[in-house]
């Protein structure tokens, strides 16, 4: 019988090679599944053979007897097979061990490198900044004077433009880094920041250096970027002071070129001093600057689009207001971009009358009077009269500016601020 064959090729299993044992045992499953497809189709004649019971018992110790086969050859030869596994497993192991080890070292090396690169990082930061902002400041001192200035200008255009790039560029990192509060003043990248705008301050209280400021790409950047992060200063603690006074004054000596000042009213600069002005932290110096770029943007204003853009941005009441209570200088400022306005208004009203707005009228103190007939109607201003004057308030120069048809009224800085008189008008520098 087939089992007998079974059996034979199992007490010679452990003398076959592998590869003989598996052919062997393929050949005995073929034979067994030629044998179980001949009983299937031989089944039908069976069922109704009498001697069916005993042939499907005969069947069934035939699967037994196959099922120990299989147990008593297989099971082995897996066991035999683990057996080789096992020292081949356990030295893989062993060598992944080591490896891991290895690569453990390594990281915490690496980590350690890492963390003295990054101090190595922070001192040459520091050092950076350091550098930076002694060199800043050296350069400042020395840019306060126009010859130097001039030099740059004439033979290094392509540096200064560089320079601006880089100022505009560090503005914004500084603003984006401190935004939630500005670090103290004796911090080494305040004090580099502050260097770069007090820069650029003295670069545009010349005409030329303004002029290059305004029509160069990376000048007008940084006006922009002035105006735009400006608000970021709100509410302006004693750290921001210094920071807001050179941003002002940037924008005051921008105002005296004619380019400059349609720049200005491109950026919405009307906007941004109007809230700076409502600031109860806003100090009277900065009070006074901003006050101070309102007069000069309003002065001898005939263009109905600038016109309208100042009387819908800026606050007339807050003006007025500090036009009473303000101290001499400032109140004086106060009324002068008050009358400024009123007299653009005028000049318009007696063309087309674009902004025939009653409360804009009232807010101005204008009112309407009638004229005898054949005048030409017109408004007539009518000027609130606040208290009288202190006599020891400052007189008004009149410089000129340059690119304007007729001189600006300006009135000279606070006791920090420098004037500068030029033939092309008082600038501010420091």
């Amino acid at each position: 019988m087939e089992m007998n064959k079974f059996m034979i090729e199992s007490a010679t299993r452990e003398t076959l090679s592998e590869n003989e044992f598996l052919i062997s045992l393929e050949n005995i499953l073929k034979s067994i599944e030629d044998k179980l497809q001949k009983f299937v189709k031989s089944a039908p004649k069976l069922l109704t053979d009498p001697e069916l019971e005993s042939g499907l018992r005969i069947i069934e110790i035939e699967g037994e007897k196959i099922h120990d086969f299989l147990r008593s050859v297989v099971q082995p030869y897996l066991n035999s097979r683990k057996d080789e596994t096992e020292p081949d497993l356990q030295y893989k192991y062993e060598q992944m061990e080591e490896q891991l080890h290895i690569q453990t070292i390594e990281l915490e090396k690496a980590i350690e490198e890492i963390q003295s690169l990054k101090i190595q990082i922070l001192n040459q930061s520091n050092f950076c900044a350091s550098l930076g902002a002694v060199l800043g400041n050296l350069a400042w001192r020395a840019s306060r004077f126009p010859e130097i200035v001039d030099i740059w200008l004439s033979g290094l255009q392509n540096k200064v433009r560089e320079f601006l790039s880089i100022v505009s560029g560090s503005f914004v990192a500084f603003i984006s880094t401190y935004e939630t509060g500005i670090p103290p003043t004796n911090n080494v990248e305040y004090q580099f920041v502050l260097g770069l705008l007090g820069i650029v301050t003295n670069i545009s209280s010349i005409p030329k250096g303004r002029e290059f400021l305004i029509t160069n790409q990376n000048g007008r950047d940084l006006v922009e970027k002035i105006i735009k992060f400006m608000p970021n200063f709100f509410p302006i603690a004693s750290g921001k002071h210094s920071l807001m006074r050179l941003m002002l004054m940037i924008l005051y000596n921008v105002s005296m070129n004619n380019t400059g000042l349609s720049c200005l009213f491109e950026f919405r600069v009307a906007e941004v001093l109007s809230r700076c002005l409502e600031e109860d932290t806003l100090s009277e110096e900065l009070q006074l600057l901003c006050l101070r770029i309102l007069q000069s943007i309003t002065y001898n204003l005939k263009d109905p689009k600038y016109i309208e853009d100042l009387t819908t941005s800026i606050s007339i009441r807050n003006i007025k207001n500090i036009a009473i209570n303000g101290q001499s200088e400032t109140s004086s400022v106060a009324k002068e971009v008050i009358k400024q306005l009123q007299e653009s208004l005028r000049s318009k009203d007696h063309g087309v009358n674009h902004f025939d707005d009653e409360e804009v009228i009232r807010s101005f103190g204008i009112v309407r009077r009638r004229t005898p007939r054949g005048v030409g109607g017109g408004l007539c201003l009518e000027e609130h009269k606040p208290g009288k004057e202190s006599a020891a308030a400052p007189k008004w120069v009149l410089p000129v500016a340059e690119n304007r048809s007729v001189s600006r009224l300006v009135t000279t800085m606070a006791c920090r601020l420098i004037p500068r008189a030029t033939s092309s008008g008082t600038t501010l520098h420091l």
